[in-house]
């Protein structure tokens, strides 16, 4: 074993990375870390890592590359517990996503000699813990990964390398270019989608619409099924590049309700088709 790895969090992102590290067999020792006992338990029963602790300093002693995958508002907490027990040399990144504000607050706690280099997997579902855990969560999606001018070229490199090792595409960005990109495919759709769970739950039948909604809703609407404090921290973390979505598509439902009142049914398909080619050149098939 020529590497020591630490994740902290073991829920959905930290437990499928444990999984899809010991799934591609690298020569890693992996040590995972939770604030449940039971969680570290089934992660040594199903044998997703090879040490476990609910010590956070403990965990982090001697490894050489460090995953935080806790929520956004533990992330530089986090950080501040494990900063002197890093040792020289070593990496530290997080899965969270908006990084603008973590990594400007990250830079500032890393000890010298140790580097931070923000990240973030594309990736997820709508469900959370271990037990949601699996390996293909990553699979044909991208891993971003932050640059500054502080950020270490070397730490970057070590970093993008191991990830291309998990089979897993890097994107790099720095944090503000990555938070607003984000806000527009990831924090709108989540706006969006629990705007229109509210705007049908507000309704007086709302019971009604209840009975026969159909998979339509239940497509659209899916990510608002998410843990609701997830939510809310993307929102404030990632305050003015959610807005400014939020103006944009508020001026496009605007653009399609002229259309809609004035009834012409070619303007309305323009718009129609335009939004179904792009969403197509994104997702064929």
């Amino acid at each position: 074993m020529n590497k020591r790895i630490t994740i902290i969090g073991l829920g959905l992102v930290g437990g499928s990375l444990a999984k899809l590290i010991r799934k591609r067999k690298l020569p890693v020792r992996l040590t995972g870390t939770s604030g449940h006992a039971s969680t570290v338990r089934k992660a040594l029963r199903r044998r997703m890592i090879h040490e476990g602790t609910m010590d956070l300093r403990k965990a982090v002693s001697g490894s050489d590359l460090v995953f935080i995958c806790t929520p956004i508002r533990k992330i530089i907490p986090t950080l501040r517990k494990i900063a002197l027990n890093l040792k020289p040399g070593a990496v530290i990144t997080d899965v969270g996503s908006t990084k603008a504000q973590i990594v400007k607050e990250a830079e500032k706690i890393m000890p010298a000699g140790t580097y931070f280099v923000g990240g973030h997997p594309m990736a997820g579902t709508e469900h959370t813990g271990i037990d949601s855990s699996f390996a293909e969560l990553f699979d044909g999606r991208p891993w971003i990964l932050t640059v500054t001018r502080k950020t270490n070229r070397r730490a970057l490199s070590g970093l993008e390398k191991f990830l291309k090792k998990l089979k897993i595409k890097v994107i790099k960005l720095s944090p503000e270019e990555q938070d607003v990109l984000v806000a527009g495919i990831s924090h709108l759709p989540l706006a969006v989608s629990s705007s229109l769970v509210s705007t049908v739950a507000g309704e007086r039948d709302k019971n009604k619409f209840a009975k026969v909604a159909s998979s339509g809703f239940r497509d659209t609407t899916r990510i608002a099924s998410g843990a609701p404090i997830l939510g809310a921290d993307l929102f404030t973390t990632n305050r003015k590049a959610v807005l400014k979505m939020i103006g944009l598509f508020k001026r496009s439902l605007g653009r399609l309700e002229a259309k809609i009142r004035k009834g012409k049914s070619y303007a309305i398909l323009r718009y129609l088709d335009n939004a179904k080619k792009f969403r197509d050149g994104i997702f064929p098939g």
